[in-house]
């Protein structure tokens, strides 16, 4: 082999050399978390820039040899390898925007479940007729990987056509809470679910994202539910979040409720073309909504949003004050009220109007609220709701009609709720075996506060026992309603 072959292959083995060492410094990543506020950050190695000037000198570059043979090898080896690295330059994602991230998620969420409602009125599949998953899944390849498809999709097809009320899509707020990471072929996006008026409470969203075939796929995604977490919900993400209930949404003060679990709940006034429709508060800790704060209430150290707003304040406390019956002033409650207010007897007939203060007076019903602080002293939380208010002892709430002022209904809460039965087979059991409850409705539903089983007859009572687990042990929560008020 001649000197100039060999200068000329040294040449090309130096160029492959070089595109080797630097093809794999180029590195991604982005990130962006949202907080208190926005913060974006994209890195990139600056060794990208030099690397593409680099090849731009190799394509480019001049090579002189005496070997017509010799000079096309060398001319085939730049082609295969300018080739090779177009290739793994289309595989390398390029890095995406918050914007293009949300506009993605919100699109493929859409897609995935236009999919499952396309199939699903073409086939007419339902609790009579279910899917055949293989007619619904080549519709999906374009939003989600094999994986996902053949997992987790094909586990939820099979529940999806239930013909019930399940909450299956996810209801994503993305001005609050989200927040996604990109390295490189994978992205991982979190997201909130908040309180809505069919499910509430709200949720957590993980995402993962992978890049496959040209395009982004969803690969796993999971729910966890705020119900024993703790979100601080900032006042100015409430004013997010529930503005989307209205033409806007003014801030009115903080208050602690049962339905807000003991946590500060933002209250807002909701206005719709100029006027105020409604009041809704949300818990900073869950999102849970509560709703119509129409009697005044308890504010905490948040101030009104407005001049205006502590001008009406100041207006109203010139005015005689209301009685305890329609205000919930701090001065009506006792923190430290640890009373038992409730006995142990037979929950299913207690629905019956028992003449107050008699013998088998178990639950108080028709109690006023002067009645409920004479035999158990102050309340521990009172609370305004659509109905009259709520007056919260530590074993249960006391719910009081406006229209009578008396208890119409009672929620036993905490370890007073699981003492009177097991589960929900127990229950069945005492139920079935009354003359009057055996001719009841009898459903079990399910919500993201947990499992119920439901005692209904559609016209004078309603009972419901709630439980964490499906099985109704323990159970968390008792509501008895006299539904005819």
């Amino acid at each position: 082999m001649s000197k100039v072959a060999i200068t000329i292959m040294a040449g090309v083995l130096t160029i492959g050399i070089g595109g080797c060492s630097t093809a794999g410094t180029t590195e991604s990543k982005s990130t962006a978390t949202e907080e208190t506020g926005k913060e974006v950050v994209h890195k990139q190695d600056e060794n990208e820039t030099n690397v593409s000037k680099r090849e731009s000198d190799v394509e480019t570059a001049p090579t002189t040899s005496k070997s017509g043979e010799d000079n096309q090898g060398e001319d085939a080896e730049v082609s295969t390898k300018e080739s090779d690295n177009k290739e793994t330059k289309s595989e390398t994602p390029s890095l995406l925007t918050e914007a293009q991230i949300k506009k993605m998620l919100d699109s493929n969420m859409d897609s995935i479940f236009d999919a499952f409602n396309s199939a699903g009125e073409k086939y007419g599949w339902g609790t009579s007729k279910p899917a055949v998953f293989s007619k619904l899944s080549p519709s999906l390849t374009d939003y989600a990987t094999d994986s996902f498809i053949n997992n987790d999709l094909k586990s939820l097809a099979t529940n999806y056509y239930c013909e019930c009320d399940e909450h299956f899509k996810p209801d994503l707020n993305m001005d609050v809470r989200f927040s996604y990471e990109q390295n490189g072929k994978e992205l991982k996006i979190v997201a909130l679910e908040p309180a809505t008026e069919m499910l509430n409470m709200g949720s957590t969203w993980d995402f993962t994202y992978v890049f496959e075939n040209g395009k982004w796929k969803i690969n796993y995604w999971k729910a966890k539910s705020l119900e024993h977490n703790d979100l601080k919900l900032t006042k100015s993400e409430a004013e997010k979040l529930l503005s989307a209930y209205g033409d806007k949404a003014e801030y009115d003060g903080a208050v602690a409720t049962p339905e807000s679990d003991g946590a500060k709940a933002y209250v807002y006034r909701i206005f719709r073309d100029g006027k105020v429709q409604s009041a809704i508060g949300i818990s900073s800790k869950t999102t849970k909504l509560i709703y119509d704060f129409d009697a005044e209430f308890s504010i905490d150290d948040d101030a009104p949003s407005s001049t205006e707003d502590n001008k009406s304040k100041e207006d109203s406390s010139e005015e005689p004050k209301q009685d305890s019956d329609s205000q919930s002033g701090s001065s009506d409650t006792d923190k430290n009220n640890n009373i038992s207010t409730l006995g142990h007897f037979n929950i299913y007939n207690e629905y019956l109007n028992i003449e107050v203060g008699s013998p088998d007076d178990n639950m108080h019903f028709h109690y006023k609220t002067t009645d409920l602080v004479s035999k158990f002293g102050k309340p521990v939380a009172i609370a305004s709701t659509s109905n009259g208010v709520d007056y919260q002892y530590s074993d249960a709430i006391y719910s009081i009609a406006q229209s009578t002022g008396e208890v119409y209904k009672v929620t036993i809460i905490g370890s007073k709720a699981a003492s009177y039965y097991a589960d929900f087979d127990t229950i069945k059991k005492v139920y079935e075996g009354d003359g009057v409850y055996g001719a009841f409705d009898q459903e079990e539903t399910n919500d993201g506060e947990g499992y119920h089983l439901v005692f209904d007859n559609y016209s004078t009572a309603r009972h419901v026992y709630t439980s964490d687990n499906q099985n109704g042990s323990p159970i968390k929560k008792i509501v008895v309603e006299l539904t005819d008020y």
